[in-house]
């Protein structure tokens, strides 16, 4: 197995300590289930079956982002006045890679319209909220509800 040094993956500043953890999770969970990872000095190495060429085909032709949906939040996309060009681009998209998010946005949208909520929540409907969508979302969207 290849080590592959990912030289923009340092452990300071704290975003590329996460973005290195992000790589070795996503690696692990979508390409690689022995991948493994460490640091070298301010290196982070990946031991993993892909060698360079195919860790850039995986993230650029298979990767498939973990849905992150925050619908309790004002600015979020679902709620009227919300910036919706993120979200928009995913629901409208047909791709593969993007199908566990528009499930999870479908869902979300399902919920709010269910609970009568068009406006950011407030704080017990917030739970009210959280409550609902932790009962219907996939395991994938429940990932970041708990870590949320």
């Amino acid at each position: 197995m290849p080590d592959l040094r990912l030289e923009g993956c340092s452990p300071e500043p704290l975003a590329h300590y996460l973005k290195a953890l992000g790589v070795l999770r996503l690696v692990g969970e979508q390409a690689d289930r022995d991948a493994r990872g460490w640091w070298d000095g301010d290196c982070f190495v990946l031991r993993s079956a892909l060698d360079e060429s195919a860790l850039l085909e995986f993230f650029g032709e298979r990767y498939a982002p973990t849905p992150l949906i925050s619908p309790w939040n004002g600015g979020s996309g679902f709620f009227a006045g919300d910036q919706r060009a993120g979200i928009d681009a995913i629901t409208d998209s047909t791709s593969p890679r993007l199908a566990a998010y528009r499930r999870a946005i479908g869902i979300a949208r399902r919920v709010l319209e269910r609970l009568h909520l068009d406006v950011k929540p407030e704080k017990d409907q917030k739970r009210v909220l959280v409550e609902h969508l932790r009962s219907e979302l996939d395991d994938d969207a429940l990932t970041w509800l708990d870590a949320a």
